[in-house]
């Protein structure tokens, strides 16, 4: 089997590549992450072990780069660190990491954790092939079945390492309880958006139109991510008047879509930069009176993911500028529960902006 060593300390790289081939392993090898990114996308490796601290590609951009692209998205990944960054293992695993060795390492670690990698990947390959036989008989199905593996096991890895963690530094217990609480969270956010999802497609999830308090929507929404954006230093600009129309309609639905909308734009928007929303009432003289909700931010997303941002599991390539994670079902439910609601959802972007407009009818039948 071959594995790809990435290392730029040539005495550790060379070191691991005569430990691979008394194990009976072809390793290759690459200096730095870049090299490494291009013979992982060109050979298909069947497992990679990469240091996270390398010049002009990191770590963390090479697996970054690995999992979004489908070719190599499965491949097992494991992190070399130092003692002194365990901190930072975090940001590996949300990203995707499936385990880590800590240098200096003996010979033992390092080949019973490939074979560990190994066994897990060839068990997944197997579910794989039998999500297969269940794609022929269910298309629907299939484009859950065939990612929801990847993206559980993601989570899964996490709340397995912190837990290892506990144990190894018990003073750094707390934080590490904290890594676990997010991946709990990540895990439930997918599993509910999964069902939520089945739910509209099937046509089981019912909508409940009442009349609505549309100011203290906006306005709880607006105290809630306030407090997010100042704690990641963005700029907030929030443009709602102070009467709205009447409006009937499923309020759960309606904060559904806005919370998805604000929590991507602010996945997506860099430091010291903004993200605005407006409310506006449509035209007097159209017929149907209507909601307009435009969310922007500041940053682009290339023109050819546009189209796919409403896609299942799709995610913008390194869009996740604060590396919160996501189930890539969001925006899929966003247009799934905005057609319901009877209204309809457009996203551009340019000079600078990506917008979100979301047009809904005053009053629902």
């Amino acid at each position: 089997m071959q594995v790809l060593v990435i290392e730029d300390e040539a005495d550790v790289r060379l070191n691991i590549v005569e430990i691979l081939e008394s194990g009976g392993f072809q390793p290759i090898d690459a200096a730095d992450g870049r090299v490494g990114l291009a013979i992982a996308q060109s050979q298909h490796p069947d497992l990679i072990i990469c240091d996270i601290k390398m010049p002009d590609l990191d770590g963390y951009e090479v697996l970054e780069a690995i999992r979004n692209n489908p070719s190599t998205a499965t491949l097992p990944f494991i992190f070399l660190t130092a003692k002194t960054d365990l901190r930072e293992l975090r940001q590996g695993m949300n990203l995707g990491a499936d385990d880590y060795l800590t240098k200096p390492f003996r010979r033992i670690e390092l080949l019973e954790t490939i074979a560990a990698r190994l066994r897990k990947h060839e068990g997944l390959r197997q579910l794989e092939l039998q999500i297969g036989e269940l794609q022929e008989n269910n298309s629907h199905r299939s484009d859950v079945l065939n990612t929801i593996t990847h993206d559980l096991r993601a989570p899964l890895t996490t709340i397995k390492v912190a837990l290892q963690m506990m144990e190894t530094l018990p003073d750094n217990r707390p934080q590490y309880m904290d890594i676990a609480f997010n991946a709990c969270a990540q895990g439930d956010e997918l599993i509910q958006n999964l069902l939520d999802l089945y739910q509209l497609e099937a046509g089981e999830m019912k909508i409940e139109p009442r009349p609505l308090d549309l100011q203290e929507t906006f306005r709880n929404l607006y105290y809630s991510f306030k407090i997010r954006t100042e704690n990641q230093q963005q700029q907030l600009k929030w443009d709602v008047p102070e009467v709205l129309p009447p409006m009937i309609s499923d309020g759960i639905s309606i904060q559904r879509v806005l919370v998805e909308l604000l929590t991507n734009a602010s996945k997506y928007t860099p430091t010291d930069a903004t993200i605005a929303v407006k409310v506006r009432e449509s035209d007097a003289q159209e017929t149907v009176p209507r909601l307009i909700i435009q969310v922007q931010n500041q940053g682009e997303i290339a023109a050819d993911a546009l189209p796919r941002l409403f896609e299942k599991f799709y995610r913008v390539p390194g869009g996740d500028r604060h590396k919160h994670g996501g189930t890539g079902l969001g925006l899929t439910l966003v247009h799934r529960l905005v057609e319901q609601l009877q209204g309809r959802i457009t996203v551009s972007s340019d000079q600078g902006w990506t917008k979100f407009k979301i047009t809904l009818p005053c009053e629902m039948q």
